[in-house]
């Protein structure tokens, strides 16, 4: 009886010892994920207040972009999925200039960012032929990512020069239709009807072309 008793006293702290380093006893912790430092700001959602963001505005922004994708993989929207509009700048026009807005309106039906400057150019006639060289990138602006729901809209700023501000031999100015817009980072083009009046020579009267931003 005194060595069966010694034995399972030295027994007992050998299994506790193997059951403590078998891999199968406890529940395992995946690692945590990446945490997204998106800031919710007020936007336009048609999407009846479902997968909208915190605060249920539809679209979001992430400072320092550069993505074509932000949090959760979303995929940057492409021209068949977007709409395109002009709105007047609430904060008006500067001296020899007219600010505009080009609205874009996410019309995928699924959730997509917008990253970067919009290629802009003028364009006249029924094939659409390009007048004068493209927008100049306001270098000067922060570029962020914006993230759009459904429905939901962002916008980017354009400085229009006051064609008349220009002697007409140096500007020779003709009717456009409106603008040529190139989502960031496509190829696809949209037009955007807004006639105007705009300087055909080269470099003379170019407008000026900040990052998309979001929309309040």
């Amino acid at each position: 009886m005194r060595r069966i008793t010694t034995m399972l006293l030295i027994s007992a702290p050998i299994a506790a010892l193997l059951a403590g380093c078998n891999p199968g006893a406890g529940t395992s912790t995946a690692a945590p994920g990446p945490t997204s430092s998106t800031t919710t700001v007020a936007g336009d959602s048609n999407d009846g207040g479902t997968g909208a963001d915190a605060a249920g505005t539809g679209a979001t922004a992430t400072s320092g972009g550069g993505s074509s994708q932000a949090g959760g993989g979303t995929t940057r929207c492409h021209a068949a999925g977007l709409k395109v509009s002009v709105a007047a700048d609430p904060g008006g026009g500067a001296a020899g200039s007219n600010f505009e807005l080009l609205v874009f309106t996410n019309t995928s039906g699924h959730t997509c960012t917008l990253t970067g400057y919009p290629g802009v150019s003028y364009v006249a006639g029924n094939q659409g032929t390009q007048v004068n060289v493209p927008f100049t990138r306001d270098s000067g602006q922060l570029r962020s990512a914006v993230r759009l729901l459904p429905g939901a809209k962002a916008h980017a700023t354009v400085r229009i020069p006051n064609w008349q501000n220009f002697p007409a031999d140096k500007c020779k100015p003709v009717s456009i239709r409106g603008f040529r817009v190139y989502p960031p980072d496509e190829t696809a083009s949209i037009f955007v009807s807004q006639p105007q009046q705009a300087c055909s020579v080269k470099g003379a009267g170019v407008g000026v072309v900040r990052p998309i931003t979001l929309t309040d």
